[in-house]
């Protein structure tokens, strides 16, 4: 088992323990004022310590979205750099992403002197020329901002993993977006913990809604089809490095 997927099924295990405790925080009651007993005495759960732990689980889901990620296409960058691959030896799309990994700030930057950047040109050609082994700076990949939907299968199509992902695309969406959303809103302090989670059901289970009632999420749901989804991705970059797809 590579080591991208296997801390990945470490994440996943970290995260199925802290929903495990909040499941059972959700068996006292939306409106608990039941009490747990620790060896300091007794602590009273409400229903705002209750939105306060799902509001979190959803952060926990963006950092396993992002490590995952994160961690698989550094596994690709490894290969690449274990087989000892030339320029002439990539695929069109890995030869755009050196270009774009190590080379492009070189041209880009407003302060750079011409001179430079004619060196720094220079230098790009002989590396070339002279069929150099490439390699892609592992601090420079290319992941930005907030991995939301759109951006995830750009990076799909950039690297070209391509595969089934388990999930229906629109539903995968609506969950990656939500996701980044309430991880933005957590991040930059436009919502408490407890009000970022007003409208959100732990699952359908314990669902008292009617059909007049507007739902966003059931976070058991989006849990497990993030994890599906994630699961389904990390096979399609284990295929994608076994079968060399990043060579021509």
């Amino acid at each position: 088992m590579k080591e991208f997927i296997r801390d990945f099924d470490k994440r996943v295990a970290e995260i199925d323990k802290y929903f495990e405790l909040v499941d059972r925080i959700e068996q006292l009651g939306a409106f608990s004022t039941n009490s747990i007993v620790f060896p300091s005495g007794e602590y009273t759960v409400d229903s705002d310590l209750q939105k306060i732990l799902k509001s979190h689980c959803y952060l926990l889901l963006y950092n396993l979205i992002e490590s995952s990620i994160r961690n698989g296409i550094t596994a690709i960058h490894d290969a690449i750099m274990i087989d000892q691959l030339t320029y002439r030896d990539l695929s069109p799309k890995m030869k755009n992403i050196w270009a774009l990994n190590d080379l492009s700030k070189s041209f880009r930057d407003s302060y750079i002197k011409k001179e430079t950047i004619a060196n720094n040109l220079q230098d790009t050609i002989r590396s070339v020329l002279d069929d150099e082994i490439v390699t892609l700076d592992p601090t420079n990949i290319p992941i930005s901002g907030n991995l939301d939907a759109k951006t995830i299968k750009e990076l799909i199509d950039m690297y070209g993993f391509y595969g089934n992902l388990g999930v229906p695309a629109k539903e995968i969406d609506d969950i990656l977006n939500f996701v980044v959303k309430i991880r933005c809103d957590l991040a930059h302090g436009n919502v408490s913990f407890c009000d970022a989670s007003n409208e959100i059901i732990w699952n359908k289970s314990i669902s008292t809604a009617d059909g007049n009632e507007k739902i966003f999420r059931y976070l058991i749901d989006d849990k497990e089809n993030v994890v599906k989804y994630l699961t389904n991705m990390l096979q399609n970059i284990d295929d994608y490095i076994d079968n060399k797809k990043y060579k021509l």
